[in-house]
């Protein structure tokens, strides 16, 4: 009986997947449409990501941990918020860390050729700080001391406050000028003196090889796009896989 009925289920499945087919060849079915909610969860499985921030005598680094998309009514692009995390440190300390919601606009495009649904022309609207525990800033005390050999600091920490006045001559001024914004201890201050970069890394990263969703032809909904599909475009708050387009 178990056999019987796992031969029935497989004939059954492939019947109705050769009239998916069908429908679509004789354009009965011409479009597919995905919600916000299904695109979120496919996107789950492309984060965390990790982008290098290139610094002088600075590491720094913004982590992609989560992207949520939206597609309000009227527009014709797909919405994106993407929750960072952002970090800088000194010789392995770190100085300073936040988590950052960046938020903006992409359009979804179809490659036949690859097989590959990718995004274009991102353009970012807001990049804002939040402000949650996970938030830090160390103080330029700490910070010098970073810089200071042992011996001299601990004599130094029993004798006055460090500065980083006392670094003058021993790191470049380069540095020391960088340094200086965390002395007012904001941490907006310092996100703002980096944010030019963090957009400028986060429009490539997402434009990059990486960010495009390849079909994957052992699903069957994707394989039916990678064999019919022609275009991808936001329509009354929907992604539509359109399968024709002469009409």
């Amino acid at each position: 009986m178990d056999n019987s009925d796992s031969f029935y289920s497989k004939c059954r499945l492939w019947l109705s997947q050769f009239f998916v087919k069908l429908a679509i060849r004789f354009k009965w079915h011409k479009a597919s449409y995905y919600t916000a909610q299904e695109l979120n969860q496919m996107l789950t499985a492309s984060f965390p990501q990790t982008i290098p921030l290139s610094l002088a005598n600075t590491d720094g680094q913004v982590v992609i941990n989560n992207a949520e998309l939206s597609m309000p009514a009227s527009e014709n692009k797909l919405h994106i918020q993407l929750y960072c995390g952002f970090s800088l440190s000194v010789v392995n300390h770190d100085i300073y860390r936040s988590h950052l919601i960046v938020s903006g606009t992409v359009t979804p495009i179809y490659s036949p050729s690859e097989k590959a649904i990718c995004i274009k022309d991102m353009q970012l609207s807001d990049l804002r700080l939040v402000n949650d525990d996970y938030a830090f800033i160390e103080s330029t005390t700490q910070i010098a001391t970073l810089f200071v050999p042992k011996s001299f600091k601990y004599l130094l920490l029993s004798t006055m406050s460090i500065t980083l006045s006392v670094l003058k001559g021993v790191v470049p001024n380069e540095l020391i000028n960088y340094l200086e914004l965390f002395s007012s201890g904001s941490k907006q201050q310092v996100l703002d003196y980096h944010k030019k970069d963090i957009a400028q890394l986060v429009l490539a990263k997402v434009e990059q090889q990486d960010w495009r969703y390849l079909l994957d032809e052992s699903d069957f909904e994707e394989q039916l796009f990678a064999e019919f599909g022609q275009e991808v475009a936001v329509e009354n708050e929907h992604l539509v896989f359109k399968f024709h387009l002469d009409e």
